[in-house]
């Protein structure tokens, strides 16, 4: 079922009723962007403000590969935890190519954000890192990626393509949850765990091709894809098959029917 569209208020009222505002006090801010010191040589991007949920990015933000701030030249490595989080302005970011991580909840809700480039140096994607950024269309991946968190992209609804690179390995949990506009994925053969619910209500998406590389889906990967028509299990795969081209996913140790699809043939075998 779709989410209420007014559950973030709810959300809002609730943590302004128990008090949950964030102390999110930043070392210094340049070009209108914050960041806390991590180390002698390195700083990540933090919220806006020092205790203002309110105080938010807007418009269009460029994140630096370093910044000079007293004398020292900081790398900025990293995006930390909710440092966008429900920045409902925010028009586009830049990623500089000295970032290797993007925290949990980095951009969530981010609803004006409508396109992302994440370099090649970032190796991680953090838990609902861009969940409910319902204008994104676009994602493009940088090739150092290794996992994706869970519910990196859920509820992406406008969300139509994504490259997923050779170097992720894990797709997390409900990764790209009703993510409705998305029409194809290719995993690459890099990838070897597709998490639970990672593709569930991507009412969209019309074909699936799984990899020899993969190892492990987890349960309702791909529940709810009610336009699913073509499911492929790569020939070389030793854990799951398309056997006798019934359009599935099958275990094949246990004959076991892991997905189907509308147009799905169930073997006698299974």
């Amino acid at each position: 079922m779709k989410r209420l569209k007014f559950h973030r208020a709810i959300v809002a009222i609730a943590m302004m009723l128990i008090g949950w505002l964030p102390s999110l006090a930043h070392d210094f801010e340049i070009n209108g962007v914050f960041y806390n010191v991590i180390s002698t040589t390195e700083v990540e991007v933090t919220y806006k403000g020092d205790n203002s949920y309110w105080d938010k990015y807007i418009g269009d933000v460029v994140i630096p590969s370093s910044v000079d701030y007293n004398g020292t030249t900081y790398s900025v490595t990293s995006i930390g935890d909710e440092a966008f989080y429900w920045c409902d302005s925010l028009t586009s970011v830049v990623i500089g190519n000295s970032v290797k991580s993007i925290g949990n909840k980095a951009f969530y809700w981010c609803d004006s954000l409508t396109g992302i480039e994440i370099p090649n140096s970032v190796t991680s994607i953090g838990d609902e890192a861009f969940e409910d950024c319902e204008s994104l269309t676009s994602v493009v991946i940088g090739n150092s990626v290794t996992s994706i968190g869970s519910r990196a992209f859920s509820g992406c609804e406008s969300l139509t393509s994504v490259e997923i690179p050779n170097s992720v390995t894990s797709i997390g949990n409900k990764a790209f949850r009703e993510c409705d506009s998305l029409t194809s994925v290719e995993i690459p053969n890099s990838v070897t765990s597709i998490g639970d619910s990672a593709f569930s209500g991507c009412s969209g998406l019309t074909s699936v091709e799984i990899p020899n590389s993969v190892t492990s889906i987890g349960e309702g990967a791909f529940f709810d894809c009610s336009r699913l028509t073509s499911i492929v299990v790569d020939g070389g795969n030793t854990i799951y098959d398309s056997r006798n081209g019934c359009n599935a996913i099958i275990e094949t140790t246990s004959n076991t029917l892991i997905a189907g699809c509308k147009n799905t043939i169930i073997p006698n075998s299974v």
